[in-house]
C-alpha cells in the first residue's frame, strides 16, 4: 500500500463464502445468484503507475468534497479482466477457474452532519461506519468495483480453513485478496457461525464479566408489509488511539434475540474484515484524532410481537464489549392509526446534491435506511447529548387513511419534560406529517431535529403523539436522553 501525507488508499475487501449444499453463496454485491459447490473470491486489482500519479497530482484531494472520488478510484482499477488473466491458487494448488465477473462494491465515502467518514455493507448484510477522517484528509478511496472468481471446492472437511493466493497476468498491479477462507455451513445472516472469530464472540456473549469495550446498544420496532416488525439495531462505542489494535483488526458482532421463556429465536452476525489492509499506523491530525477505524454498526432483523431480551457482543478476539437491553415488538391493528417506537439520532445524512455519498433509500440485503424526506436518520445507542448538538428523531406513523382517501391529514406534536420533575420543558405546535407522505403507503417516516441548547444539563424525555384528520390520536412514545 502506497501512503503520503495527503492521502492514502484503504481497501476493504469482502469475506471469502463456501457453499458445500444448495445454499447460496452470499457476498458484497447488488444481485442475489445460487452457486453451489463454489468458492467465490472477491479480488481488487490496482494499476501502479495510475495511482502513483493520482497521489502526486492532487486530484484526489480536491475530489472528495464534491463526491468524485468515486470515478477517481474506478480510473486506479484495471477493468476487463477475464478468466485467462487470473490464477488462484488453493493450499498452493492451482485451480481451474469456472468464471469471473466484475461486480460493483458496497462501499461510500460519506458526508453527514459531522463529517467525513467511510461506510460499508458487511458480508452479513448490515452497515458499518468509521470514525470520521480528520479535516483535509481524503480517507477511504474505496473500489466501486472488484472482481468475483468462482471455482469449485476442492474435497475438503466441513469447519476447515485453507489459504487462499490470486497472481495475474499484467505487470505492475497491486492485489487486494483476502487470504483464508473457512469451509463452514452459515446462513447469510450470520456469517460468523462456525468460524474462529463467530465461537469467541459466543463466549463472549455468555460472559459478563472482563469487558473492556464499551458499547451502546438501541433497538427500535418499525412498521414492515408483514405482521412482523422491521427491528433496526445500532451499536456505537468510542474509538480511541490507545486502541489502536482493536481499529486495525478483523472484527464482528454477534448477535442473539431470546424471548421472555429464554428460548433463542434470532441470531445474526457480521463481520468488519480487515485483512489485506496494511497494519501502519493511520494518519494523525494535528489534534491527535485518528480517523478511519469503526466505531459503530446498524443492522435489521424480522420479530413477531412479542417481548425479548437483545444481546450482543462485539470483539475482535482479543478485546471485546458486550451489551443487553429488553426489546418489546408491539402488534398493532392495520385498521388503525398507530405510531412505532422513537428513536434518537445524532446524526443524519441530507440529499446526494447537497452532502455527496448519501445512501439511496434501495440497498441489497433488506437493510432498509431510515430516509424521511430524502434524508437519512441515523439512531444511536448512545443517548447522552452535547448542548452545542442537535438531537434528531427518527420514528414512523401508520395511518390506513391514506390507502383510502388522499386528502387524509395528519399531524404530530412532540415535547420535552424533564424526567426528575415531571416539568414540561418545550412543547410544539402540532405540525402536519404531509411533506412526509410516501405516495401509496400508509407509512410515514418522519425524522426531525429538535434544538436543545437551551435546556439544562440533565436527563429529559421526549415524547410523540400522532393524530389523524378523523381525531383520533396515538399513545405518547418516549425516548430518554441526558444533556451533558
Amino acid at each position: 500500500m502506497f501512503l503520503d501525507a495527503r492521502c492514502k488508499l484503504l481497501i476493504l475487501v469482502s469475506l471469502l463464502y463456501v457453499s458445500t449444499a444448495s445454499s447460496p453463496v452470499t457476498v458484497a454485491q447488488d444481485l442475489i445468484r445460487v452457486e453451489t459447490n463454489q468458492v467465490v473470491v472477491p479480488v481488487v486489482v490496482i494499476d501502479k503507475a495510475r495511482f502513483r500519479r493520482v497521489l502526486r497530482d492532487g486530484s484526489l484531494f480536491h475530489a472528495v468534497l464534491p463526491g468524485e472520488t468515486d470515478a477517481i478510484a474506478s480510473g486506479v482499477l484495471v477493468h476487463d479482466l477475464t478468466a485467462a488473466d487470473f490464477h488462484v491458487f488453493d493450499d498452493g494448488k492451482e485451480q481451474p477457474i469456472q468464471n469471473v465477473t466484475e461486480e460493483p462494491s458496497l462501499y461510500w465515502d460519506v458526508r453527514d452532519n459531522k463529517g467525513h467518514h467511510t461506510e460499508y455493507v458487511g458480508p452479513g448484510g448490515g452497515k458499518w461506519s468509521t470514525a470520521e477522517w480528520p479535516p483535509g484528509q481524503v480517507g477511504d478511496i474505496d473500489p466501486p468495483q472488484h472482481y468475483l472468481i468462482a471455482y469449485s471446492v476442492p474435497d475438503y472437511p466441513e469447519d476447515s480453513c485453507h489459504q487462499i493466493k490470486v497472481k495475474v497476468n499484467r505487470l505492475n498491479v497491486l492485489i487486494r485478496v483476502r487470504s483464508e477462507y473457512c469451509n463452514t455451513k452459515h446462513s447469510a445472516s450470520d456469517p460468523a457461525n462456525g468460524t474462529g472469530l463467530g465461537h469467541q464472540l459466543e463466549s463472549d456473549l455468555a460472559s459478563p464479566k472482563n469487558n473492556n469495550v464499551d458499547i451502546s446498544l438501541m433497538a427500535i420496532p418499525l412498521f414492515a408489509k408483514t405482521d412482523t416488525a422491521r427491528v433496526h439495531i445500532a451499536l456505537d462505542w468510542p474509538w480511541h488511539p490507545r486502541n489502536r489494535e482493536f481499529g486495525s483488526k478483523t472484527k464482528g458482532v454477534l448477535g442473539m434475540v431470546f424471548d421472555k421463556d429464554g428460548r433463542l429465536v434470532a441470531r445474526f452476525s457480521d463481520l468488519a474484515d480487515r485483512e489485506g489492509v496494511s497494519d501502519r499506523p493511520k494518519p494523525v491530525h494535528v489534534t491527535g484524532v485518528i480517523g478511519g477505524a469503526e466505531d459503530r454498526y446498524e443492522t435489521q432483523l424480522s420479530l413477531s410481537p412479542g417481548e425479548y431480551d437483545l444481546r450482543i457482543a462485539l470483539g475482535d478476539g482479543q478485546s471485546f464489549g458486550r451489551a443487553e437491553i429488553s426489546l418489546t415488538v408491539d402488534a398493532f391493528d392495520r385498521k388503525e392509526l398507530s405510531l412505532s417506537a422513537v428513536s434518537l439520532c445524532k446524526r443524519m445524512s441530507g440529499r446526494a446534491s447537497i452532502l455527496p455519498g448519501a445512501w439511496t433509500a434501495e440497498l441489497p440485503r433488506n437493510y432498509m435506511p431510515l430516509v424521511s424526506n430524502g434524508v437519512e436518520f441515523k439512531p444511536t445507542g448512545n443517548t447522552r447529548f452535547k448542548k452545542s448538538e442537535t438531537l434528531y428523531t427518527y420514528f414512523e406513523v401508520y395511518e390506513p387513511l391514506l390507502t383510502e382517501q388522499s386528502s387524509a391529514t395528519m399531524q404530530i406534536q412532540m415535547r420535552i419534560v424533564d424526567v426528575k420533575t415531571g416539568e414540561l420543558k418545550s412543547d410544539s405546535q402540532p405540525v402536519s406529517a404531509t411533506p412526509y407522505v410516501k405516495p401509496g403507503s400508509p407509512v410515514i417516516p418522519i425524522g426531525r431535529g429538535i434544538d436543545i441548547s437551551k435546556l439544562p444539563t440533565g436527563s429529559y424525555r421526549l415524547e410523540v403523539q400522532a393524530t389523524d384528520s378523523a381525531e383520533k390520536r396515538t399513545l405518547w412514545r418516549t425516548a430518554n436522553f441526558t444533556v451533558e
